[in-house]
């Protein structure tokens, strides 16, 4: 009997004890419910799974251990929340880039749960193990193995147990929902990439209006302009300025819908600038041409071994009618366009015929016979010469007054100049004369047909062929 009463006594002092820490747990669990970010105490929870195993039929025990447990699921939540929470950058995605990121963090979320509930199932078999093998058998009580076991007591066992399986049950509700919303990342990405697709499907076919556009005004108003020199100036400014707006705009539309693309250029940029050198040397070649004004519409230049009259600079190649140079060719027009990479004027001589001005020098040689009047026939060609081209020599001096102001030119061009020389089958004369460029052979050939005319009507002056002299003693022959 005194037996019986000192049990409950002990008993009644267990409870007391058991439910005055409980208490105290209670205001404990209170504020680390508010703080989602405090580790899941289990301390409560054991307690009241220790008094539970002494008394299973308390329904109070019973009560106070449910709601301990909706504590820890809900602390559990809001720590896995955290986690998972969206970004204010990312509730609103626009970009592609921004998309990227956004299933990248998606998927590293996704690993990162994964990889959670791997962890928690490992360890809450290991918590089964270790309960059957050190509480369940009645064989364990001799604490042989004690060592190897993770916890201390069966109730906290079960506590441990607890958490897990409700860290379980919540991640297996969570991966879910975020694979889903990876799915849908990538659904609205793939939109969001064929709307772009539409976009830049718009823009080109504004930009190919646009320059359909600028080669009808081309082909159908500039190309009525009768100025040839107006008309050729006009189209290639009209042409220009139309690439390069098309070109702004175009960069202005990607900087506005992309404002990284400036540094995706820059990184394109360098891996273009190797493959295509050679068009870039081109492009550098014709700012060369612009800057330095090497030589313009219409100039006739040589280029290495190349000569022609420009008929227009590209970008990219500039293109000349090809003339002939002796001895291979006459110095005439072929008829051939040559198309010369603008690359060459960097690497190879340039020659310009018309940077001082917009004529050469030419010369005739004759010879007269010695019993020729030389003195008349001198004042006969250059009587013909100032006649045919004093003109030129004028204009020839005017042009190269306006062209040299900029240059140290000390040579001035002379005037038409007839010189004389003795040759081996008499007096040679050699006509020195200017003449537009081009027009070399039309002038000399009618030069040619004017001399002739002149000496036909002098008896005194004959012109001299090959002739041989035998000088023999007292006679000649």
């Amino acid at each position: 009997m005194v037996h019986t009463v000192r049990m409950i006594v002990v008993r009644k002092v267990f409870f007391a004890v058991v439910l005055g820490g409980i208490l105290l747990m209670g205001v404990t669990s209170h504020t680390l419910a508010q703080d989602p970010a405090k580790k899941v105490d289990e301390t409560k929870l054991t307690m009241l799974l220790e008094a539970s195993l002494v008394n299973a039929s308390d329904s109070f025990l019973q009560k106070r251990i449910n709601e301990e447990q909706e504590n820890i699921r809900n602390l559990i939540e809001d720590e896995l929340s955290i986690l998972v929470t969206v970004p204010s950058d990312e509730e609103e995605i626009e970009s592609s880039g921004e998309f990227s990121r956004a299933i990248e963090r998606q998927r590293t979320i996704i690993r990162s749960l994964e990889e959670r509930l791997r962890e928690r199932k490992i360890d809450l078999d290991l918590l089964i193990a270790e309960e059957q093998r050190f509480y369940l058998d009645p064989g364990a009580a001799s604490g042989a193995l004690t060592e190897f076991r993770t916890t201390k007591s069966h109730p906290q066992l079960l506590a441990r147990k607890t958490v897990l399986q409700e860290r379980i049950a919540f991640l297996n509700i969570l991966i879910p929902h975020q694979k889903d919303r990876l799915e849908r990342l990538i659904a609205d990405q793939r939109l969001q990439q064929f709307g772009v697709l539409i976009e830049f499907g718009k823009y080109f076919l504004i930009a190919l209006g646009i320059l359909l556009i600028e080669r009808l005004i081309q082909n159908f108003l500039l190309v009525h302009i009768s100025n040839q020199n107006i008309r050729y100036r006009v189209t290639k400014f009209f042409s220009g300025s139309v690439y390069v707006f098309l070109l702004l705009w175009l960069l202005g539309v990607l900087y506005t819908h992309n404002p990284g693309i400036l540094a995706s250029f820059a990184i394109v940029g360098a891996g273009v600038a190797i493959a295509l050198q050679d068009v870039i040397k081109d492009v550098v070649g014709c700012l060369v041409i612009y800057q330095n004004d090497l030589f313009s519409q219409g100039d006739r230049i040589s280029i290495g071994a190349k000569t022609g009259q420009v008929i227009d600079i590209g970008l990219l190649h500039t293109k000349v009618l090809e003339i002939g140079l002796p001895p291979e060719g006459v110095l005439e027009q072929t008829g051939k366009v040559l198309s010369i990479p603008n690359s060459k004027v960097l690497v190879e001589p340039v020659n310009n015929y018309n940077v001082t001005s917009d004529f050469v020098k030419a010369e005739i040689a004759l010879v007269l016979s010695f019993e020729s009047n030389a003195k008349k026939a001198e004042e006969i060609l250059t009587s013909i010469l100032q006649q045919s081209t004093d003109d030129f020599s004028e204009r020839d001096r005017m042009q190269h007054a306006i062209r040299t102001r900029s240059m140290y030119v000390p040579y001035q061009p002379s005037s038409a100049t007839v010189f004389k020389s003795i040759a081996a089958d008499g007096v040679q004369f050699v006509l020195r004369f200017t003449v537009p460029i081009g027009m070399q052979r039309v002038i000399v050939s009618e030069l040619t047909g004017k001399i002739l005319e002149g000496f036909r009507t002098e008896s005194d002056i004959e012109l001299a062929y090959q002739t041989s002299r035998i000088i023999a003693e007292g006679s000649v022959h």
